[in-house]
């Protein structure tokens, strides 16, 4: 994916109540210092990361922080 392609995903998780946060380049381990505590719906900090970070692949935070998500791996 582009790199504006990801920042455009992440945008529209966040736009459907799922709180992201950027994770390594096709990989699962967290960019940010709290990991998935770090997750967010807000536009301006989406943006921010990606922008930072354009190669990130994006984590989705499960629980109460995106609408009550479970996800089995």
């Amino acid at each position: 994916m582009a790199d504006n392609e990801m920042m455009t995903a992440a945008l529209e998780y966040a736009k459907l109540g799922l709180s992201v946060f950027p994770c390594v380049p096709k990989g699962k381990e967290p960019c940010t210092s709290h990991g998935f505590k770090d997750a967010t719906k807000d536009g301006g900090q989406i943006k921010k990361w990606w922008s930072d970070m354009p190669d990130s692949n994006i984590g989705i935070a499960c629980g109460a922080m995106s609408g009550g998500l479970v996800v089995i791996d």
